[in-house]
């Protein structure tokens, strides 16, 4: 859903008269920009690399006026370039609040958001003693801009010690032509330039000087973080620094045309099983440029047309193995775009001529002359087959191996079903929410595939209309085409692959989606460029993790080979560590507890994750109804749990009781009380240890029911919850009581303010079998309880036929903030709110059973029902379904259109 135009102008001039006066200009032409050129390298990769690219342009002269950029955007997604100039510092850089934005004082936050590009213009520039931090994002470019002297201690304010650090599910970022410097090491306050962490992939640093510090970068932050990768190095100068060009920890980095000189103590230092392809790189006056450091955790090179000159090596060790002093491959490679080689002898001086901020924004075609960057609007995209033909129909040979795999997929219309397209029969099928999706194969171990063959359902043969058929592990585009039937690639070691339907002349329906080893029977390979075969890529378990099985023993040792239970499992790992759930039923009779103490860190969180595609189901069944039978009680710190399934526990399926962790993809259902709760976890426990600061994205809590009807919600932050707690792309539905209850009381007093976000509840009150209970409260979303004030947000989330109100504030008479929501069909009201002084914009109201009520501040943009339905509702109507995007993002359609708030 869109503002409407006037609304638009009108802010647009708002934030305009607030720009000038803290330092952001708006331009006048829309696309204009100092941007240059196109995204490299793994940049390109899943979907490429492209910023704020047809966006509003807008300049910048403080970090507040980059923050104000960021938060007067119509959405956290909405593209824009931001030109900057001058030396941003902590002085003046300032916290923005927005509904686009997640920022912070002291610190360049590009948190929570997508498509911008930050380039710097003019007499150029700096970020003095201040850091550009990256987290949970992706399409981000950073480009002609120095970073300089970033401390984590003894500068004005900790600035986490990075001059660019990347960390928690940032995905495509290309950091071009940068100047990043430090004055010392560790011991003088200072980190890395170049840091990336916790499932950070798709990343290109090029023509970039690293200069003067102890550390250049990391990609991992400890053994156990391997989940990081598909990075790629190319036209830099690293330069005086002591180690970490970079530390490889785990996944794909490839390393060409870069100019190393005075390395201390070590350069490309690839371990815990990572792989590193080294091509054409000048390595000067340096020593142990390459090889596996400080670990007996090894890694892997690849290595081609360096030169090794006045490069001195130390002998091997028991925590040392340097590659030299002939440095030979020991894996292979192989790389999914296409890339110029400069010879090695000239990299030095085009290195000199193009690196860094402020040098023209030259680059080198592999020529050894510099030249002036491509046009970024009319870019060459290295890895799309050329020339692709309609794939033949004859079966391929062999045994189908989809049969018995799993599947998963983008979107589906109701009814349909991704597993359809494995079963064997072709009267089944998959359709996507619209004309275009992707459904997907998956394994539980690498698999050979050397073709497809799509077999469209009856009565829609040919339907559908071009295609991409994707490596999901590392993202490569094996073949592109238009039309079912059988096509071909060369072989592939994968977990996952992706077809994406990327054009149709009417609604797709796939009745089988058949993977093979073999190649085609009969019929033409249906044409295009191989870009030959990968390594398996993606999140791979870490050698160092521990493993648990549903037949697991206590005593196990917790190898891939002999795993042991989860319980054992929680007791024994430490701070940092991972721990794989293979997949399967756990029968379990007493509470997964991990308790206060048991802590991750603020860099490397303890990880407790579903094994790479399998899904492990925690049953509780044999917990009576009763208060004490929490399926997981979480009293720790910096835990993340992902891909699990908590089912029948005698209470909530999850009670969040500590601070800074992160549930995501989570399903809790079927439990005796609420499915996910977030409350101290120790009774009596004083207002400052209630738990804080946690996210649940991506998650989904259904059918969960206590025996009288009344408790039981889907997610529960109540009662006593801490402040910086986050729902976001969740989904609550048919659970017996209220979707989100965050209900206060008198004996405790006020919680922290909850954002919800990019959610969904619907159908609460009545279970999936139809069930109900008298003594419900039926909300989608419940804000409050007894008339204490609190001023949560509630933002661009949907309420669909909920039993009772779509939205309440049950007696919050607070200043909460509601904005950009949709509510439709609730029994009684959609908006439900008679006292407090909240803030409402943007709302929209359809088919509310009552007149919605409404006491605050109306902000503009509102629609509410009183009656009949405003125009908006027009496009609101039909079947409501949603999906998790392969990045987590919620996708709702209802009647087939994608809700967009």
């Amino acid at each position: 859903m869109r503002r409407p135009r006037a609304v638009q102008f009108l802010s647009a001039v708002a934030a305009t008269a607030l720009a000038v006066a803290i330092g952001v200009t708006a331009q006048s032409v829309p696309d204009a920009a100092a941007a240059t050129g196109s995204a490299t390298g793994y940049a390109t990769q899943n979907g490429g690399t492209t910023g704020g690219a047809g966006g509003q342009t807008v300049r910048a002269t403080t970090g507040t006026a980059i923050h104000t950029a960021l938060c007067s955007r119509a959405s956290s997604s909405t593209p824009i370039i931001i030109e900057v100039s001058g030396t941003i510092n902590h002085g003046n850089t300032s916290k923005v609040s927005g509904g686009s934005c997640s920022t912070a004082d002291d610190v360049i936050e590009l948190k929570q958001i997508s498509n911008v590009t930050i380039v710097g213009v003019g007499s150029g520039a700096v970020f003095d003693q201040i850091g550009i931090h990256i987290r949970e994002a992706s399409n981000i470019i950073i480009q002609n801009v120095t970073v300089r002297n970033v401390k984590k201690s003894g500068s004005p304010t900790s600035n986490g010690g990075d001059a660019i650090g990347m960390e928690s599910g940032v995905r495509n970022v290309w950091a071009d032509h940068l100047t990043l410097l430090a004055s010392g090491g560790e011991s003088e306050g200072y980190d890395g330039l170049f840091d990336m962490k916790n499932d950070t992939k798709y990343v290109t640093l090029s023509y970039s000087i690293l200069r003067n510090s102890e550390r250049g970068g990391l990609i991992g932050s400890s053994e156990s973080d391997v989940s990081n990768g598909f990075v790629t190095f190319h036209h830099n100068l690293y330069q005086n620094l002591n180690s970490r060009t970079p530390l490889l920890r785990g996944g794909i980095a490839h390393m060409y045309n870069n100019h190393y000189v005075g390395l201390v103590e070590s350069g490309i230092n690839s371990r815990a099983g990572a792989k590193a392809k080294v091509d054409n790189n000048y390595f000067e006056d340096s020593k142990d440029v390459l090889g596996t450091f400080y670990t007996d955790q090894a890694g892997f090179w690849q290595v081609a047309g360096n030169v090794f000159d006045n490069v001195t090596w130390s002998s091997p060790g028991e925590d040392n193995n340097p590659a030299g002093p002939n440095p030979t491959s020991n894996t292979s490679v192989s790389i999914p775009y296409s890339y110029p080689l400069d010879a090695a002898s000239c990299v030095p001086a085009v290195v000199a001529e193009t690196a860094g901020a402020n040098t023209g924004l030259q680059v080198s075609d592999g020529s050894c002359t510099p030249t002036d960057p491509t046009d970024p609007t009319d870019p060459t995209d290295p890895t799309d087959p050329t020339d692709p033909t309609d794939p033949p129909t004859d079966p391929p040979a062999g045994n189908n191996l989809s049969l018995g795999a799993g599947a998963d997929g983008s979107s589906k219309t109701s009814g349909t079903s991704y597993g359809n397209v494995l079963d064997g029969n072709a009267g089944t099928y998959w359709s996507p929410a619209g004309s275009t999706g992707r459904v997907s194969v998956k394994w539980g171990s690498a698999t050979t595939v050397s073709s497809i063959n799509v077999r469209e359902a009856s009565g829609a043969v040919g339907n559908i209309g071009s295609w991409r058929v994707v490596n999901n592990d590392n993202g490569a585009v094996l073949k592109t085409g238009s039309g079912a039937g059988v096509i071909s690639f060369a072989a592939t070691s994968l977990k996952k692959i992706n077809f994406e339907i990327t054009g149709s002349s009417a609604t797709p329906r796939v009745a089988e989606l058949e993977t093979y080893a073999g190649t085609p029977s009969g019929g033409e390979d249906p044409g295009g460029e191989d870009p030959g075969e990968e390594e398996p890529g993606g999140e791979q378990p870490s050698a160092d993790a521990l493993y648990v099985a549903p037949g697991g023993s206590d005593s196990a040792a917790g190898t891939e080979a002999n795993p042991t239970t989860l319980a054992s499992a929680v007791d024994r790992i430490s701070a940092g560590g991972t721990i794989y759930a293979r997949g399967g039923t756990y029968n379990l009779s007493q509470t997964l507890d991990i308790p206060p103490g048991n802590n991750g860190t603020s860099g490397n969180r303890t990880e407790l994750f579903a094994y790479p595609g399998e899904r492990p189901v925690l049953n509780f069944s044999a917990q009576s109804e009763d208060p004490a039978n929490r399926g997981i009680a979480l009293g720790g710190d910096w835990w993340h749990l992902r891909g699990l399934v908590v089912e029948h526990a005698g209470d909530n399926g999850i009670l969040l009781g500590g601070d800074n962790n992160i549930i995501e993809r989570v399903v809790t259902r079927f439990n005796h009380d609420s499915g996910l709760q977030i409350s101290r976890y120790t009774a009596g426990a004083p207002s400052s240890e209630w738990p804080s600061n946690n996210l649940v994205v991506s998650s989904e809590s259904h059918d969960n029911a206590d025996s009288d009807g009344e408790d039981a919600d889907g997610f529960a932050p109540k009662l006593t919850v801490g402040s910086g707690n986050v729902f976001r792309y969740t989904v609550s539905h048919n659970n017996i009581d209220d979707g989100w209850d965050l209900y206060t009381k008198d004996d405790t007093g006020p919680i922290g303010a909850v954002t919800i976000e990019d959610s969904l509840s619907y159908e609460n009150g009545t279970l999936s079998d139809g069930s109900q209970a008298g003594n419900g409260d039926r909300n989608g979303y419940k804000l409050g309880g007894e008339d204490i004030s609190v001023n949560h947000v509630v933002r661009r989330s949907i309420a669909f036929d909920n039993g009772k109100h779509g939205f309440g504030y049950n007696r919050n008479l607070g200043s909460l903030t509601v904005s950009n929501n949709l509510s439709i069909g609730s029994e009684e009201r959609n908006f439900n709110f008679d006292g407090g002084s909240s803030t409402f914009r943007d709302n929209t109201s359809c088919n509310s059973g009552s007149n919605d009520r409404i006491i605050g501040n109306d902000a503009g943009g509102n629609q509410w029902w009183s009656g009949s339905n405003g125009s908006r509702c027009g496009q609101y109507s039909g079947a409501l379904n949603w999906s998790f995007a392969s990045d987590g993002q919620l996708v709702v359609t209802i009647g087939g259109t994608v809700v967009d708030l």
